[in-house]
């Protein structure tokens, strides 16, 4: 369980009025992708339009790309607990990978502290036009009919989209093969060529395709409909209210940080997201800011960290050597 002792004791903090930030002229944000990646993109975004809530510090973004994130979050691990260094990654390096790979450098509950998410990404289940589905309801109704042909394309075994590709054939009650691919634009182009079927992604890569009618995309997996897909149904319209899921992408701090800085950061973070400056940003990202609190994000991460358990349980999912 990640640690939520800190924020009870950084509400009582706040209220004594306990120093924000140890003395440093430096906030680094880690993200463990190349720059120009989106959660690259996200990292500045955010850093620039944390400045002025920070008490005149500067903020770095640190790229440390490698292991499909886990440098990162191995150097914020080992990092000193000061408020000075910070993880910003999606869930699934947090969530998802104990579950992937047999042996990890770090445990998410043990080694961090959550200080705030930033922002919420929405996902989808997109066919292809071969694919005469309009509906999610549509498309089961064609998977059983056409059981040799009702195949997901995800980036990856173990992927996130992987498990809920699978998630969506459980609720369903649908047989659906999964298709593991190196990348989006290998799916694309089979998925345009009629050689799969459907697509489980992140909205932001659909969004475009769907609107050009190279692609349907056919359910979102947002609590509300997508602002650029206002006609695609929800998980819950459609009527599978336990496939209603956002990806998070967030700020971690190593363990032991001090819990007023704890606090005085996720405030920064919380002003930050809601600026304009970084409204309009998130948007073109298709992405929703959102800064919950350090005890909400903690219990967030325990929740997906079982969701995603009981999904590698139910596929009988073979976790790898990292």
């Amino acid at each position: 369980m990640i640690h939520r002792r800190h924020f009870t004791l950084a509400a009582g903090a706040a209220t004594l009025g306990v120093p924000a930030f140890a003395q440093s002229d430096v906030l680094r944000i880690v993200v463990g992708f190349p720059a120009g990646g989106i959660v690259d993109v996200i990292a500045r975004e955010l850093g620039e339009a944390l400045k002025p809530h920070l008490g005149g510090r500067n903020v770095i973004v640190d790229n440390k790309p490698g292991a499909g994130g886990r440098i990162a979050v191995s150097a914020v691990k080992s990092a000193s607990p000061d408020g000075h260094t910070l993880l910003l990654t999606p869930a699934s390096i947090m969530t998802l990978y104990p579950h992937v790979f047999r042996k990890l450098p770090y445990d998410t509950g043990k080694d961090f502290a959550a200080v705030s998410t930033v922002c919420m990404s929405t996902n989808a289940l997109a066919v292809g036009k071969h694919v005469p589905a309009k509906t999610l309801g549509e498309f089961i109704t064609w998977c059983k009919a056409n059981p040799k042909e009702a195949t997901y394309a995800s980036p990856g075994a173990g992927s996130g989209p992987h498990f809920l590709g699978a998630q969506i054939a459980q609720a369903a009650g649908i047989e659906m093969l999964h298709v593991p691919y190196k990348g989006a634009p290998d799916i694309l182009n089979d998925l345009y060529g009629g050689r799969v079927a459907s697509f489980v992604t992140a909205l932001s890569n659909a969004v475009q395709p769907h609107k050009d009618g190279r692609m349907r995309v056919l359910v979102t997996t947002g609590e509300k409909r997508s602002a650029q897909l206002p006609d695609v149904q929800t998980a819950r319209e459609a009527g599978f209210p336990q496939l209603t899921m956002l990806e998070w992408f967030g700020l971690l701090a190593p363990v032991r940080t001090p819990a007023d800085t704890i606090t005085a950061l996720h405030g920064a973070v919380q002003k930050a997201v809601t600026s304009a400056s970084v409204r309009k940003s998130f948007e073109t990202l298709v992405m929703e800011p959102r800064a919950m609190t350090p005890a909400d994000f903690a219990a967030r991460i325990d929740a997906d960290i079982a969701r995603w358990g009981q999904t590698a349980k139910s596929l009988n999912y073979q976790a790898i050597d990292g």
